[in-house]
């Protein structure tokens, strides 16, 4: 009879006849029998084999949640072991539900508690999964490697086209960033990008999503600019037509150093390619890909240092084999001979360890926090749970006492906490899909987190079930396992010292809560001092009251330097005549907004021994005086100092100290690279912290924009006696006044710029401080559940206590003692693990030690302070006990 079924069929028929009751097995058997050779006629014999295993893994669970399908009269003994375990399961799942409706306020206690940590830790790791976890993109991307990502040496076009040619254990590719302007309206908008060397989608190993990549001779100077557009602005601006291939669009680049007037700095574009989806090679989001030209005609194309460097090893190379290579390289280019210490102690390391290194040790650290508060949610409900179990010792003893098997008690105490921890889960990982998107929102830009790669993956999920299954094991099974054990026979309440190690088990996990949480304090504690100093810097200008936009105009129509400079000279003399207007004037490259490139230059134009370089700021007269920076020695850029005149340049203290230490440097003379003056020194200023507020001040050379061809982008500042919205409308209108096309990249006041600056560390200061907060909040619940039951348990022994004589302040004093005794030892082992723990956070920390003895103290204060106030109100009812009652049994 067998031989008519095959091997899933004789598997399907096994599983039936164990796991539903004997009477309906048969049943269903016949029946799937005849439908199982009517469907092996029609279909074939594997299509019905696989149909009959589908029914039977489905028939048994469907019978079972059917009650109408259900034999509730059939003899128990035929029924199988699994059926009897899910009709078990099946009423203590309901018991526990009911169970839960009479307690709401522990229901809800233990299912919102669970359920914040369980969404705190969802939502963290989806965003370390998105931004850490998750490789790049790129065919073989372990194969790619960021040369030096640190950025302490970026490369002129030049030494890198030297440098590439010796190098043989990788292919390597250069880019730059850029900022573009795309004219597609009434006003031109700001766009990212970047210009990369030809060979950039053959290294990276990706080709253009439509169109093409990048041909070789797209780098020689002369072409026609072109560009690739991103597939966001592909379809967000041009709607996805396949037709933009082939397209001249108005992109001009805002790009404050034009390497070759109107290679790619400043005239319609031809679009060649849309670029993959989220294609994101250097980090940061790229909306434009443009080719590098290579012009040795060009003084930038020697000496503007600005390019960083990918490469693809070869088979069988390492990363360290390249990097010896390219410091052995690096000694034969002349132009490299003052860097080699730099070089030699620079990495070459993965691509995906370079994108991720900026917020990767961060965003651990942060996983590691949210991961103490769902520990401290799980002691906490844990606590809640062993409370429970103890208040219903009766109704234990009672089932005990009726014939309740040990084994069926606990059975049902793990029940219920399984329903509260998957209940809690399902609600945590709702409300952090919620959050989701919020917390997209406010990750600071400045942190280079990709938004699109933070989505709900099945790893979350599978995370989330992992929570579940910790959580059941904390706060079920062990408290399961001490409920089972002592019940009092009868259902008798049980009496003093009876519970004393249930007790133990109580404030062991408040130890740890308050152990948790002073970790998290501490923490806390040391990121938000730092923000604090980091806040309070003095960057060596005033930024209150000030504004600045920053304007690009386009090299196809502002080509000409004079034409250039003539445009910023009448937007500046129409906004120093605003109104409540104090001073205006313009910088190339804005303080602690966008950063600024290095130039190289010679101290005696006979020694190219005596090669320096130094930071490169184009300023405009005003500037200093808009911004606050004071001129230490000799004088501010004048009007008087335009192209005919003598060049002319200052230098902060910090590069007058390192060329001339001792002497002054008004007088001191400059020199190109070439050999011609660059410019002669009148005057010294105060450093200004260019970079960040948390960096220091570098040296930095400010020469006039009337005796430079460089600066195509201005940033205007202005100070105004007070600061409105209608000054800022103002300073608009003038510029489109003077030219409507011309693009305003950013508009804002110069103490939104500063702000903006410290969003990271602002951002991680103030989660670590939620993080802290809610361990402090859950540590004083449960240190106020702890005492409110010990007094509840002990009231028989207060009360005798209180009949014997002693005084109300006395009983206050014991139970304030014991939780002060709970709460010294549990923050006391959390500053012990906080010594070791804060260490992973010195690299968020800024002039503050991870050892802070201050902050240290300040935590635990805190903890223990807010320990005893929730302490005190369980201490004092105590205290006020009615012996008599007491007495009683009442």
């Amino acid at each position: 009879m067998s031989a008519r079924y095959g091997v899933a069929a004789r598997i399907a028929r096994a599983i039936i006849a164990r796991t539903v009751w004997e009477s309906d097995a048969q049943d269903a058997l016949a029946n799937l029998d005849e439908l199982y050779l009517e469907r092996a006629a029609s279909r074939g014999r594997f299509e019905a084999e696989l149909w009959y295993l589908g029914q039977s893994l489905s028939f048994g669970p469907r019978l079972w949640l059917d009650p109408r399908g259900r034999r509730r009269g059939a003899d128990r003994r035929e029924r199988s072991l699994l059926a009897q375990w899910l009709d078990g399961f099946r009423a203590d799942v309901r018991f526990a539900l009911r169970g839960f409706r009479k307690t709401p306020a522990f229901t809800f206690a233990a299912v919102s508690t669970l359920a914040v940590g369980v969404a705190a830790t969802t939502l963290i790791y989806s965003v370390v999964e998105g931004a850490v976890l998750t490789p790049p993109a790129f065919p073989e991307a372990d194969e790619l490697v960021w040369v030096w990502p640190s950025g302490d040496l970026a490369l002129t076009h030049a030494t890198y086209l030297e440098l590439e040619r010796q190098i043989e254990s990788a292919d390597l590719t250069a880019f730059a960033s850029r900022s573009f302007a795309l004219l597609s309206g009434e006003r031109p908008d700001e766009i990212v990008g970047v210009a990369v060397t030809p060979d950039h989608f053959a290294v990276m190993g990706q080709p253009a999503a439509l169109g093409r990549g990048l041909a070789p001779s797209d780098g020689d100077p002369g072409r026609g600019p072109i560009a690739l557009i991103s597939h966001e602005l592909w379809t967000s601006r041009f709607g996805g037509d396949p037709e933009v291939v082939g397209r001249q669009i108005d992109l001009y680049t805002s790009a404050v150093i034009p390497m070759i007037s109107g290679a790619f700095t400043g005239t319609r574009h031809t679009v060649v390619g849309v670029l993959p989806p989220a294609y994101r090679p250097f980090g940061a989001r790229v909306d434009v890909v443009t080719p590098l030209v290579a012009d040795a005609a060009s003084n930038s194309f020697s000496e503007m240092g600005e390019l960083s460097v990918i490469g693809r090893l070869r088979d069988g190379v390492s990363a360290g084999q390249l990097r010896a290579e390219l410091v052995a390289a690096a000694r034969t280019v002349p132009q490299l001979d003052s860097s080699l210490e730099t070089i030699a102690a620079a990495e070459v390391v993965g691509l995906h360890e370079a994108l991720t290194g900026q917020f990767r040790s961060a965003l651990l650290v942060t996983l590691g926090a949210v991961g103490l508060v769902l520990l401290i949610a799980c002691a906490n409900v844990a606590n809640l749970v062993l409370v429970r179990a103890e208040s219903r010792r009766g109704e234990l003893g009672v089932r005990t006492a009726l014939g309740a098997a040990r084994a069926r008690i606990g059975r049902q105490l793990v029940t219920e906490s399984g329903v509260l921890a998957v209940t809690a889960t399902v609600v945590g990982v709702g409300a952090a899909l919620l959050l989701l998107p919020l917390i997209i929102r406010l990750l600071p830009p400045d942190l280079g987190i990709p938004a699109e790669a933070i989505r709900v993956r099945g790893s979350i999920l599978a995370v989330a079930a992992g929570v579940t299954s910790i959580t059941l094991l904390v706060a079920g099974v062990l408290p399961a396992m001490r409920g089972t054990h002592g019940l009092a026979a009868g259902g008798e309440r049980t009496r003093v010292g009876s519970s004393r190690r249930g007790r133990r088990a109580y404030h062991a996990f408040i130890v740890a809560e308050l152990a948790l949480a002073a970790v998290l304090a501490s923490g806390a504690g040391l990121l938000i001092k730092s923000f604090s100093r980091l806040a309070n810097v003095e960057p060596g200008f005033s930024a209150q009251n000030v504004l600045t936009a920053r304007i690009a105009p386009s090299a196809e129509e502002y080509a000409d330097a004079d034409v250039r400079r003539a445009l910023f000279a009448r937007v500046l003399d129409e906004v120093r005549a605003l109104p409540g207007v104090e001073a205006a004037g313009a910088i190339h490259f804005l303080p602690v907004a966008d950063g600024g490139p290095g130039l190289n230059f010679l101290l005696d134009p006979a020694d190219p021994e005596s090669r320096a370089s130094t930071g490169y700021r184009v300023v405009t007269p005003g500037y200093f005086e808009a911004l606050g920076i004071q001129v230490a020695e000799g004088r501010d850029v004048r009007d008087l100092d335009g192209e005919s005149g003598p060049r002319v340049g200052l230098v902060n203290r910090a590069l007058a100290a390192r060329l001339w230490p001792g002497e002054s440097a008004i007088g001191k003379r400059l020199y190109r690279t070439a050999g011609q003056e660059w410019f002669t020194v009148v005057g010294v200023t105060e450093d200004v912290r260019q970079s960040a507020l948390g960096v220091p001040a570098a040296p930095e050379a400010y020469v006039p924009l009337a005796q430079t061809q460089w600066a195509s982008a201005m940033t205007v500042v202005l100070r105004a006696n007070r600061l409105t919205p209608a000054i800022g409308r103002e300073v608009e209108r003038i510029i489109w006044a003077v030219d409507p096309r011309v693009p305003i990249t950013r508009t804002a006041s110069m103490e939104d710029v500063v702000s903006d600056s410290v969003a990271t560390p602002r951002f991680y200061s103030t989660l670590f401080a939620m993080f802290a907060l809610l361990a402090l909040l859950l540590g004083s619940i449960g240190v106020y559940g702890v005492v409110s039951f010990g007094v509840r348990e002990r009231t028989d022994e207060i009360g005798i206590r209180l009949a014997l004589g002693a005084s109300a302040p006395a009983i206050l004093g014991a139970e304030i003692g014991r939780a002060a005794r709970l709460s010294i030892l549990g923050v006391g082992l959390g500053l012990i693990a906080a010594v070791g723990a804060t260490r992973l956070l010195g690299s968020l920390l800024y002039e503050v030690s991870v050892f802070d003895p201050l902050v240290f103290a300040a935590s635990a204060a805190v903890l223990v302070g807010v320990a005893l106030a929730s302490a005190f109100g369980p201490a004092r009812r105590a205290s006020r006990v009615d012996p008599l009652s007491s007495i009683r049994g009442e």
